[in-house]
């Protein structure tokens, strides 16, 4: 597999070294590198130049299963379904942190703006998670199987969630490498951004025969969520094919905005993100945790001569976590190398937005 990966602006100096923090035994993975000609910041076309090969430190299949030997391990999946004209989004997380498992569940109804939210903890002799294949399970939620035919299963109160999640295009290695820097410490990270999706989403007692797309995130390795402030995170769908996954980390002294855009050829782009932070808008206080949040964005990315707007709906969308978790599913409009588009999206804050 050649994962050919584009640097916008010169790429993006401080992810530049995550590529070179191999673990060991990873493979490292010819791949074509652009680097734009023009400073951080400008449009100006990328020039093709001779550069060393990025290595990809996830290895699919084999990375879907579990890695024993690193303290945060999670599984995220979100999606957006239809059932005959009434939308839903829902939102799985099964999270292995420090031996404690967890399961953060979630449906939204867009057509009527309900939102069901559910998180649980357990004893690690209450979960399973296979170091041979992708094979995760807790009381609440399961996934697994091959990435053509996943499985996920998750309950909640109020109804369950019953999904065969396949697959299609190309995966996306973040950083286009798979290996990040990420709060102080690194994350393999690899998405799955375009999983057809059918299945029953069970609602108040009302069983919906649904099909829609979902996202896929697998994260794991090592790392300090308490040195940031905040961040913003979105997966972006866009209805060109691309998929982009967008972060915005704040913390006490810089904000950090960038994004690894996956096109459908597979090529990878790392790109500067304007900082989300000036154009955040819509604010809502949860009556729950006290937290603020935005629901609304603008994105500017230079390089790909975007500017997006993200909304998320309804605006109470925080799952029932101990520390306050946003993810709201959410709609793109705007233009992108200079012609309309439009998306799906969810959009992840933590942190208050005060």
């Amino acid at each position: 597999m050649r994962n050919h990966l584009r640097r916008s602006s010169a790429a993006i100096a401080t992810l530049a070294f995550g590529v070179a923090l191999a673990g060991s035994g990873s493979a490292a993975v010819p791949a074509t590198a652009e680097v734009g000609s023009g400073p951080a910041g400008t449009t100006q076309p990328a020039a093709t130049v001779t550069a060393p090969a990025f290595p990809t430190f996830v290895q699919l299949p084999a990375d879907q299963a579990a890695h024993p030997n690193t303290p945060i391990e999670w599984w995220y999946v979100v999606g957006h379904l239809d059932a005959h004209g009434h939308r839903f989004g829902y939102q799985v997380t099964i999270l292995n942190i420090g031996g404690a498992p967890q399961a953060l569940i979630a449906i939204t109804d867009k057509t009527t703006d309900k939102y069901y939210t559910q998180s649980h903890r357990y004893s690690p002799d209450q979960t399973s998670f296979s170091t041979t294949e992708l094979d995760v399970r807790t009381p609440h939620a399961t996934l697994s199987g091959p990435m053509d035919a996943m499985r996920l299963h998750a309950t909640l109160p109020v109804g369950e969630i019953d999904m065969t999640l396949s697959a299609r295009g190309p995966a996306m290695y973040n950083n286009g490498t798979g290996l990040i820097p990420f709060l102080d410490g690194t994350s393999y990270y690899y998405s799955l951004p375009s999983l057809a999706t059918q299945g029953t989403l069970k609602v108040n007692t009302r069983t919906y025969p649904v099909t829609g797309q979902s996202w896929m995130d697998h994260q794991w390795g090592s790392w300090n969520q308490d040195t940031l402030q905040k961040w913003t995170w979105m997966p972006l769908q866009l209805s060109n094919g691309d998929r982009i996954n967008l972060w915005d980390m704040i913390a006490t002294d810089r904000e950090f905005p960038y994004a690894t855009v996956l096109h459908p050829d597979g090529t990878h782009e790392v790109v500067a993100v304007n900082p989300l932070a000036d154009t955040t808008s819509d604010f809502w206080t949860s009556p729950s945790t006290g937290k603020r949040y935005g629901t609304r964005w603008t994105v500017n990315i230079p390089a790909l001569d975007a500017s997006l707007t993200v909304v998320a709906q309804p605006q109470g969308q925080e799952l029932e976590a101990s520390r306050g978790l946003y993810e709201g599913a959410a709609t793109v409009t705007g233009r992108y190398r200079g012609k309309p588009i439009t998306g799906l999206a969810y959009a992840e804050q933590y942190g208050n937005w005060r």
